[in-house]
């Protein structure tokens, strides 16, 4: 995939590549070199997106990157061990929040391996839940094994794609601009926009969700994520702008977390609000 974008957008913007690994030996970081195109890369060893005792270190060198290199598009490679949520996190810290912005989240799924995942699968349906688009890679060796149904279950807002060795178009800065600013043509600097994270153990009425929501989401470009409910029942989120649906969850098992992405309010305002509807079990 990423081989795929070099090849794709390095001619119109550009590219800063940040790949991370769990391993300390970053082999894909070799092979991706040997791509066509032009591009600034960022390797990140020891899973410091995967950590969060390493978020730190990564926020710092993310930061001498951007500085270095002035990158018009930035793709992150998490790694299949990543929390997503950790991602955004990190972007919205203190010195990175000034320059960049969350524009989209990607998920591939290998169709053949899905099912054996293990251990590790509550990690892998997190990154499903708080993606855009969903890619169930692989289709052509035999199918996409019945998972569509499976992943709509667990984020019913993403788009879903099937593909072959990841041969499908993901639009770049088109996209991010088409999502903030969709009546403005042309090349723009940075929007003044923020990516914010919730992440709360308590439980919320959801008469008070729908409350909270109403008021914040006409002042965000995007709300997602889950919420648990005081009656026992968990809420898939979806808001763009004053469009609010709420589907009922039975895969989710965590606490809730709400991603937003504003210009509007910050995270302690929202935080706070959050907080202020929250009732004590």
């Amino acid at each position: 995939m990423l081989k795929k974008l070099i090849g794709d957008y390095s001619d119109k913007y550009r590219l800063g590549i940040i790949q991370n690994e769990f391993a300390p030996s970053n082999i894909d970081g070799a092979e991706l070199k040997k791509s066509d195109g032009s591009f600034d890369l960022l390797e990140i060893n020891n899973g410091s997106v995967f950590c969060v005792c390493l978020l730190g270190d990564f926020v710092s060198s993310l930061n001498d990157f951007i500085i270095k290199f002035n990158p018009e598009i930035i793709i992150i490679e998490a790694s299949g061990l990543s929390d997503t949520t950790s991602v955004v996190e990190v972007i919205s810290s203190g010195q990175l929040a000034e320059k960049i912005f969350l524009a989209s989240n990607w998920c591939i799924v290998d169709a053949q391996n899905f099912s054996r995942s293990g251990l590790m699968r509550q990690r892998i349906y997190q990154q499903i839940r708080m993606a855009d688009i969903v890619i169930i890679n692989k289709t052509d060796l035999n199918g996409s094994h019945g998972i569509n149904g499976e992943i709509k279950k667990l984020n019913p807002f993403a788009e879903i794609r099937e593909s072959a060795w990841c041969n499908t178009d993901l639009p770049l800065g088109g996209r991010a601009l088409g999502k903030y600013y969709p009546y403005l043509p042309g090349a723009m600097n940075r929007p003044e926009v923020n990516s914010m994270v919730i992440k709360n153990g308590r439980r919320m009425d959801k008469k008070s969700l729908e409350i909270f929501l109403q008021k914040w989401a006409p002042l965000a470009y995007r709300i997602k994520g889950f919420v648990n409910t005081t009656d026992g029942r968990t809420f898939s989120v979806q808001c763009i702008y004053d469009n609010i649906e709420l589907i009922e969850s039975d895969v989710f098992y965590g606490p809730s977390e709400l991603i937003a992405i504003s210009g509007n309010f910050t995270f302690h305002e929202w935080t706070r609000s959050f907080r202020s509807f929250i009732q004590k079990i």
